[in-house]
């Protein structure tokens, strides 16, 4: 080798490197501010979070107590179980609009054979989460097999539901008569957080692993990016949506158990309102964390931030239907921050 080329090895070594003195710190100052852009939309929601939180505290006295923050974990409990199960769906590009259906089911399902059959306590609860699987199941066939529209089978199965619920308990409400050890749970707590907050974490911490720790995880994302080109390298993509979708069922249909167990009553159409509030929190979600991608952290982050607003509007007695107005305003910034974050990462 010529002493002219191991010269120009060495220079490109060095260039690689750290390059001349000249070029380093605007360098280090486009590699500063991509940094920076990189991690802006990242923050959007959490930073919302906390201007809310922020405001309230002004506006109402009660906002910061520890019993009020105490109240909207609670309140976040249910609702952050169904929209972490509506995510594993949105991660592989479905979606279920029977989710509100499938968990009023299954709260009429374990209310019916409970209070009406006597059935134990861990056989309807089995049932009812049986039923919710196989309705998730169902749909996982339809689409994933059959290759029907997720939208329409979804709505059509939520007609089906609804009116199987009315079917199963007479259109009467039903209303107390639950074991006391059911009620006893849905309504306890473990320390300072209820019962159904620890279930939820334990589903967060479930769910996050299986989608960000997992092969399993990462072939649902490859499935939710292109589905040919996951079938290509050998994912067997029905079979993955088949089980989200299963999987999501089977965790609505838990959240709609424990919905009873907390209320201790149940009536057709009248359990958890989950539907828009889910799609919301996962869309809030996939502007933060991973920008661009449905993921259970900012999932979790979407819900929070839509029950802090809720319990804050509350308090200021602020009209219901207001709160649909705000929680669209809410996704409608966190989504335009987003792209406005986007396009100067381009630039």
């Amino acid at each position: 080798m010529s002493a002219t080329s191991t010269s120009q090895d060495t220079g490109k070594f060095a260039a690689s490197v750290g390059g001349d003195a000249a070029e380093s710190p605007a360098l280090n100052a486009a590699t500063m501010k991509h940094d920076a852009w990189a991690w802006m939309p990242r923050l959007a929601v959490p930073v919302l979070g906390g201007l809310l939180c922020f405001v309230f505290s002004l506006l109402t006295d009660d906002f910061l107590s520890r019993g009020n923050f105490t109240d909207i974990l609670n309140s976040a409990a249910l609702p952050v179980i169904v929209a972490v199960a509506l995510t594993l769906c949105l991660v592989i590009g479905e979606f279920d609009l029977s989710i509100a259906a499938t968990s009023g089911l299954s709260t009429m399902v374990v209310s019916v054979l409970a209070v009406r059959h006597d059935w134990t306590t861990a056989s309807a609860v089995t049932a009812a989460l049986l039923v919710s699987i196989a309705i998730g199941t169902f749909n996982g066939i339809s689409v994933a097999y059959f290759g029907m529209n997720a939208l329409i089978v979804t709505i059509a199965m939520s007609s089906i539901l609804n009116g199987i619920e009315f079917l199963i308990s007479g259109s009467t409400q039903i209303f107390g008569g639950y074991p006391p050890e059911f009620i006893d749970f849905g309504r306890g707590k473990l320390g300072p957080l209820s019962n159904l907050v620890w279930v939820a974490m334990v589903i967060v911490a479930g769910c996050w692993l299986l989608l960000d720790k997992t092969s399993f995880g990462r072939h649902m994302r490859a499935v939710g990016g292109n589905d040919n080109a996951a079938y290509l390298m050998g994912v067997k993509v029905r079979r993955l949506r088949l089980t989200a979708f299963a999987l999501c069922g089977g965790l609505v249909g838990l959240a709609g158990v424990l919905y009873a167990a907390r209320q201790g009553s149940a009536y057709p159409l009248t359990g958890l309102n989950v539907l828009l509030p889910s799609f919301a929190a996962a869309f809030i979600g996939a502007a933060t964390i991973r920008v661009g991608e449905f993921n259970v952290l900012g999932t979790v982050i979407g819900v929070l931030v839509i029950q802090i607003s809720a319990n804050g509007l509350l308090l200021l007695n602020v009209p219901s239907y207001a709160t649909y107005i705000f929680h669209g305003t809410i996704l409608f910034i966190a989504l335009l921050f987003a792209r406005l974050v986007t396009r100067g990462q381009r630039r």
